[in-house]
C-alpha cells in the first residue's frame, strides 16, 4: 500500500478491484502490494530503457534525440491490429509534448522527484560500470547503494521505500528464483541473514558501508548462478522468477490505459510497448509471455471497468489468438501461468454463458460472440494442452472439446430459461384474452424461446457449434418432457383443457423435432443423434387411450339415454308439432353433439377409433328402433282364429229364425282368443307417433352419416369462400346401413300393425261382429266405410305427410283382406247365396271407392291393383253352386282312380283356383245343393 503522504499519491486514478475475477497470477510468497510492484517495476524499466535517456533526465536537460516526441502521434498500428477504437489520447488533450519515458511515469503514477531521484541513483550506479549494460544492474542493490535515507521527506517514506527494495530482493534471490538451488545452502543462508539485518536496522544503507557490501556480495553470488548450461557470466537472474517476473510485467503493462478513461488504450501504445519490451531481458519474458500477461490485462481491465468497452474484449480475443499459436512449446512455469489466467478467463465467461439467456437479454451480437470466443478457445486450449502432453490420451479419439464446451453452455442456458419462463408461465396465461392451460401456454412460450434461440443466439453459437440451435431444441424438448410426462400421468378424462394441452405438445413436439432433423444436417451422423435424444412425448398414445375412454363412455351414456327415454315416452301425438316423439330428438341431439365433441379432439389419426364410435352410435339407433318396434307386438295377434267349417243353413232355414235367434247367431261369433294387452295400449294415434318417428330418424340418419364422413376437415372453396367438406376419413365405413333398413323395416311393421289394428280391433263391431250378419241386405257395408272414415281423418292428423299414403295404403290392405276373411272365414253366422254376390260386388267398390276419394285419395289403378283378389273371391259368390262343386273337385282333385277325396290344407292364400277358398264359397253357400255335397263327401256338420 503507498504511503499516506507520498506525492505519489498525487494525481492517481482510483484503482477498481478485480474481487469478481481473482488474480490468476500467484502471489509471491513475501509481503509486496500492487503498489510495490507498480513503483518497483518502474524502476526496473528505468534501469533498461538506456544510459542517454537516463543521464538527460538527471541533468534537466533539453530532452534527448532518442526519445520520441509526443507532440503529434499517428494512430496506432498495434491498436489498430487489436481491433481498438482511436481516441483522443490524456497527453493530447492537455496540448503540452511529453516524450514517451515522460509518459510512461505518468502512466505509472511515478511523482516527479521520485522519479528525479531514482533516475540520479541509476546514473551513478551505471557510471560505475561503465563497460557493463545496463540490464546487468542489480536495481534494488543499486538504489540502496546510491540513494541516502536524507533525500527522503521523512523517515517514514524512507523506511517503506527500504523496505521494498530489501523485499524484491528476497522474492527474486530466495522466494521465487529462476535458478533452481538449496534454499538452505551457505549463499541462500547468507543472503537471508543479510537481509534480516537491514530489515531490523533500516538505518542509512550509503554506498560503502558494511552491511551493503555485505548484501552485494551475497546478493551477487546468486544471482549470478547459471541457468541451464549457461557459461555467460554477463546476465544476471534476479527478477526473472516466476511469479514475481510475470507480477512486475503485468504492473508495466497496466500503463497502457488511459488514466482519466480507464477502459480506453492510449494512442501511444506502439511506443509505450517498445519501451516495456526494454525490460523483457531482466524480467524473463518472452513473447509467449507477453501475449499471456497482454492478454489477462485487457481482460481484466475491460471487467473491472463496468463492461463497457467491447473493443478490449476483442483486444483480449486478438491476444489470445497470437496465444494459440505457441502455447504447446511453453515451459512449465508459463502452461502454469496460462492455465490459470484462462481458467479464470473461462469462469468469468462460463458464469454468462451458463445462462446467456439472461446476460444477452437483448441479444447475443459482438460482446456475446467474443466473450464466447474467449471462453471456448480457453477450454480448447486447457483441453488440448493436457492431451498434448498426455501420451495416452494422444492414442485414443480426443474428444471435441469446443463442441462439448459450446454444447454444455446451450442446454445449461436452456434448462435456465425454461426454468424462468415456468415461473412466469402463470402470470402470462391470465394476463391473455382467452386463457388457456398453463401447459398449452407453456408450450407456445417454449416454441417462442425456440425461435428466439435460432434468430438471436444461435449465429453467434454456430460459429463454434455448427448445430447449436438442434442442440437447443433438444434441451427444450427435455424440458418439456419432465412436464409433459407428469402431466399425463394424472389424466383420467379427455377433457378440453386436457386436448388443448396435448394439442399444444404436440405441436411443439413437431415444431422442434423440425428444427432438430434441420439443424441436424451438419452433425457427422446428420442429426441422428439428436433425435434420438428426443423420445416422443406420446401425447398421441394418451390421447388415444384417453379418446377410446371417452367413446366408451359417450356410447354408455347413450345407451343409457336410449334406454331411459324410451321407458319414459308417452307417444302422445300431440307431444311435438312434427309429430314425432321427443325420445328421436334428445337422441339424435346428443348422437350429433358426441360427433361434434369428437371431431374437436385431436384424433384424426385413430381411424379404428371413429369406426367403433360410428358402430356403438349404429348399434343404440337400432336399440331405440326395435323398443319402439318390438312394444307394439304384431299384426297376426290381431287377426281373429279361422273357425272350423260346417254345413251353413239353407236360406229357407236362415229366414225363418226369429229375432231371438238370429240374435243367438249373431253371439256366436268367433273371438279372437288373446288380445296382447299393448294392443289395447297402443291405439292408432300412437302407432302413427312411432312411425313417424322412425321415419324422422331415417330421414335424420343423412346427416348423421354425412358428419361422419367429413367431420374434420373444413375449408373454403375458390369461387365463394364457403365451408366446402371433404372426407376426413375414407377408411370408416359411415353408412349407418344396419340401422336405415331397421328403420324401414320398422316403419312397415308399424303400418301393417296400425292398419290391422283399425280393422280387427277398432272396426271389430261393424265389420267382424257386424258386417253381413243376419243376411247380406241386413247388414252392408255402410257401416264399416263411416268408421273407416273416421279411421282415415285420425291417419291424416296424426301421421307424416310423406307417411299418410303408404299408412292408407297399409289400412287399405288390411281392409281388403279383413273383408275377404269376413266372407271365408267368419263363423256360422253368415250365410251367402247367388243372389247376394252384386250386393258385395257393391259393397267392394264402395270400400275402393272410400280410399280413391273422388281422386283426393290413393290412385284409382293401386287401389284397384290392392283389391284385384278381393275382386276375385267376390266373383266365386256369383258362381252357381253344381259350378263350385265342380270347380272344387277339379282343384282338389276329387274321385281320380276312385280315391276318396282329401280335405284341403287352409293356408290363408285366397284365389279362385284354390280348393281351401272353392270349399269355403261352398260351406257358407246357403242352399241344399252345397250342404248336400258337404255332408255326403265329407260328413262336415251342420252349424247350428
Amino acid at each position: 500500500m503507498a504511503p499516506s503522504a507520498s506525492p505519489q499519491s498525487e494525481g492517481a486514478r482510483p484503482r477498481t478491484k478485480s474481487s469478481e475475477l481473482g488474480n490468476p497470477i500467484p502471489r509471491v510468497k513475501v509481503d509486496l502490494t500492487d503498489d510495490d510492484f507498480r513503483e518497483s517495476a518502474y524502476e526496473i524499466l528505468l534501469a533498461n530503457i538506456g544510459t542517454t535517456a537516463l543521464s538527460a533526465r538527471s541533468v534537466g536537460s533539453a530532452r534527448s534525440k532518442p526519445e520520441k516526441s509526443m507532440t503529434a502521434v499517428a494512430a496506432s498500428r498495434m491498436k489498430k491490429a487489436l481491433g481498438l477504437k482511436t481516441k483522443t489520447g490524456a497527453y493530447k488533450r492537455t496540448g503540452k509534448a511529453r516524450t514517451t519515458a515522460e509518459l510512461m511515469r505518468d502512466q505509472m503514477l511515478i511523482p516527479e522527484a521520485v522519479d528525479m531521484r531514482t533516475r540520479r541513483a541509476l546514473s551513478r550506479a551505471a557510471a560505475g560500470q561503465a563497460s557493463k549494460r545496463t540490464e546487468l544492474m542489480l536495481v534494488p542493490l543499486e538504489l540502496l547503494q546510491n540513494i541516502p535515507a536524507s533525500t527522503f521527506t521523512d523517515n517514514s517514506e524512507h523506511s517503506r521505500w527500504l523496505k521494498r527494495q530489501l523485499r524484491v530482493l528476497e522474492a527474486g534471490l530466495l522466494a521465487h528464483p529462476l535458478v533452481r538451488g538449496d534454499s538452505q545452502g551457505v549463499d541462500a543462508l547468507r543472503l537471508r541473514q543479510c537481509l534480516k539485518e537491514m530489515y531490523s536496522r533500516g538505518s542509512d544503507t550509503g554506498k560503502n558501508t558494511e552491511s551493503i557490501q555485505a548484501l552485494r556480495s551475497a546478493a551477487m553470488t546468486r544471482a549470478t548462478r547459471p541457468y541451464n548450461g549457461e557459461t555467460d557470466d554477463d546476465i544476471l537472474h534476479w527478477v526473472d522468477g516466476y511469479p514475481l517476473n510475470a507480477n512486475l510485467y503485468a504492473a508495466l503493462l497496466g500503463a497502457c490505459f488511459d488514466t482519466v478513461d480507464e477502459g480506453t488504450v492510449l494512442e501511444e501504445l506502439d511506443d509505450l510497448m517498445e519501451m516495456i519490451k526494454k525490460t523483457w531481458g531482466v524480467l524473463g519474458i518472452d513473447n509467449l509471455t507477453h501475449n499471456m500477461l497482454f492478454m489477462w490485462v485487457l481482460f481484466r481491465q475491460y471487467v473491472n471497468t463496468g463492461q463497457t468497452e467491447v473493443d478490449l474484449l476483442g483486444a483480449a480475443e486478438s491476444q489470445m489468438t497470437e496465444v494459440v499459436k505457441d502455447y504447446k512449446s511453453s515451459r512449465p512455469e508459463q502452461w502454469n501461468l496460462l492455465h490459470a489466467i484462462l481458467t479464470t478467463i473461462q469462469s468469468w465467461a462460463e458464469r454468462r454463458l451458463l445462462a446467456y439467456h439472461d446476460s444477452f437479454p437483448e441479444g447475443a451480437g459482438s460482446l456475446m460472440a467474443k466473450i464466447l470466443s474467449l471462453a471456448v478457445q480457453s477450454a480448447e486450449i486447457i483441453g488440448d494442452y493436457d492431451i498434448f502432453i498426455d501420451k495416452k490420451r494422444r492414442q485414443k479419439t480426443p474428444p471435441n472439446i469446443v463442441l462439448g464446451t459450446v454444447d454444455l453452455y446451450v442446454r445449461s442456458s436452456i434448462r435456465t430459461a425454461f426454468a424462468q419462463m415456468m415461473e412466469e408461465v402463470d402470470s402470462r396465461r391470465k394476463a391473455a384474452e382467452e386463457p388457456i392451460p398453463a401447459l398449452a401456454q407453456l408450450a407456445k412460450d417454449t416454441l417462442a424461446l425456440a425461435n428466439k434461440e435460432l434468430d438471436v443466439y444461435s449465429p453467434s453459437l454456430k460459429e463454434w457449434h455448427p448445430y447449436a440451435g438442434g442442440v437447443a431444441a433438444v434441451t427444450l424438448h427435455a424440458c418439456y418432457t419432465r412436464e409433459i410426462k407428469q402431466f399425463m400421468s394424472g389424466v383420467t378424462a379427455l377433457s378440453p383443457d386436457t386436448v388443448q394441452v396435448l394439442e399444444a405438445a404436440d405441436q411443439l413436439e413437431k415444431s422442434l423435432v423440425q428444427i432438430a432433423v434441420e439443424e441436424g444436417v451438419e452433425a457427422e451422423d446428420g442429426g441422428k443423434a439428436l433425435i434420438r435424444e428426443m423420445p416422443p412425448f406420446e401425447a398421441d398414445r394418451v390421447v388415444g387411450d384417453l379418446a377410446r375412454k371417452w367413446v366408451e363412455e359417450r356410447l354408455e351414456m347413450l345407451g343409457e339415454m336410449v334406454t331411459r327415454n324410451i321407458e319414459q315416452e308417452r307417444w302422445e301425438p300431440d307431444s311435438l308439432k312434427e309429430r314425432y316423439a321427443p325420445s328421436a330428438v334428445e337422441l339424435l341431439r346428443i348422437v350429433d353433439e358426441t360427433l361434434d365433441a369428437y371431431f374437436a379432439l385431436p384424433v384424426s389419426q385413430f381411424r379404428d377409433l371413429l369406426q367403433d364410435l360410428v358402430n356403438g352410435i349404429d348399434i343404440q339407433l337400432q336399440k331405440y328402433a326395435t323398443e319402439t318396434i318390438g312394444s307394439c307386438g304384431s299384426k297376426d295377434a290381431l287377426i281373429p282364429p279361422i273357425p272350423p267349417l260346417t254345413r251353413c243353413k239353407t236360406k229357407k232355414s236362415w229366414f225363418g229364425k226369429g229375432k231371438g235367434e238370429g240374435k243367438s247367431n249373431r253371439s256366436r261369433v268367433p273371438q279372437r282368443k288373446t288380445a296382447p294387452t299393448s294392443n289395447e295400449i297402443y291405439n292408432l294415434p300412437h302407432l302413427c307417433v312411432r312411425m313417424n318417428t322412425l321415419h324422422y330418424l331415417n330421414a335424420e340418419i343423412d346427416s348423421v352419416e354425412k358428419k361422419v364422413r367429413f367431420g374434420f376437415q373444413k375449408e373454403p372453396t375458390l369461387s365463394n369462400h364457403q365451408p366446402s367438406m371433404h372426407p376426413s376419413e375414407e377408411t370408416v365405413d359411415s353408412n349407418l346401413y344396419r340401422t336405415r333398413g331397421l328403420l324401414k323395416e320398422g316403419i312397415d311393421k308399424l303400418m301393417e300393425i296400425a292398419a290391422y289394428r283399425v280393422v280387427f280391433v277398432d272396426l271389430k263391431s261393424v265389420m267382424w261382429n257386424g258386417l253381413y250378419i243376419g243376411g247380406v241386405a241386413n247388414a252392408r257395408i255402410s257401416a264399416v266405410t263411416e268408421e273407416l272414415d273416421i279411421q282415415l281423418g285420425v291417419i291424416s292428423e296424426s301421421s307424416a305427410e310423406r307417411l299418410r299414403n303408404r299408412v292408407i295404403g297399409a289400412l287399405m290392405r288390411a281392409c281388403f283382406e279383413g273383408l275377404m276373411l269376413v266372407l271365408m272365414a267368419a263363423g256360422p253366422a253368415r250365410c251367402f247365396t247367388v243372389s247376394d254376390a252384386s250386393m258385395l260386388q257393391e259393397d267392394l267398390k264402395s270400400l275402393k271407392d272410400l280410399f280413391i276419394a273422388d281422386g283426393d285419395g290413393l290412385p284409382a289403378d293401386k287401389v284397384d291393383r290392392e283389391a284385384s283378389l278381393a275382386t276375385e273371391i267376390v266373383s266365386l259368390f256369383s258362381l252357381p253352386t253344381n259350378e263350385l262343386i265342380q270347380r272344387f273337385n277339379t282343384a282338389n282333385g276329387n274321385g281320380k282312380g276312385g280315391a276318396k277325396p282329401s280335405f284341403p290344407q287352409t293356408t290363408g292364400n285366397w284365389s279362385k283356383s284354390d280348393p281351401d277358398t272353392l270349399l269355403r264359397v261352398l260351406c257358407y253357400r246357403g242352399d241344399d245343393t252345397a250342404s248336400k255335397y258337404l255332408k255326403k263327401t265329407f260328413r262336415l256338420p251342420k252349424n247350428e
